[in-house]
């Protein structure tokens, strides 16, 4: 009897000292944490998006999506941009961008070739602005 009581005594302390939380106990998982995607890439990434209307995001899939973005230089361009987080570390690697293009010619929208240093541009202002949201960047400098 002694034994099984020292057990779950052990077992009940192991756990509350752990992130495993067993039994309810320990430190509890963000939303993020759960679905390894970054927290500062997927607020950065909605920070830049949400200047435009009609934006969505699934969280479970670590996406955020526009809907189209008329061109303000010329109305007959729009694009639309798609963005992944992949992963829950703070690198570049873990965010893709995706845009579409299309050009009205006559009335029609025609589907074009967006640049690989719109999508770029695109990536490394949100990885920039993720790094400035993360409070430990600034520990490191």
């Amino acid at each position: 009897m002694k034994k099984l009581l020292l057990l779950i005594t052990f077992l009940v302390f192991i756990s509350s000292c752990s992130k495993l939380n067993i039994f309810g106990f320990g430190e509890e998982k963000s939303k993020f944490e759960k679905l390894k995607i970054n927290e500062y890439l997927w607020n950065s990434s909605k920070n830049l998006l949400n200047s435009y209307s009609n934006v969505n995001s699934d969280l479970n899939e670590g996406l955020i999506f526009s809907d189209w973005i008329v061109s303000k230089k010329n109305p007959n361009v729009r694009f639309r941009i798609s963005v992944y987080i992949l992963g829950s570390n703070l690198i570049e690697n873990n965010v893709k961008v995706v845009t579409e293009k299309q050009i009205n010619k006559n009335g029609e929208w025609i589907k074009r070739q967006t640049s690989q240093g719109f999508n770029d541009g695109i990536k490394k202002k949100i990885f920039i602005d993720a790094k400035n949201l993360n409070p430990e960047t600034y520990e490191k400098i």
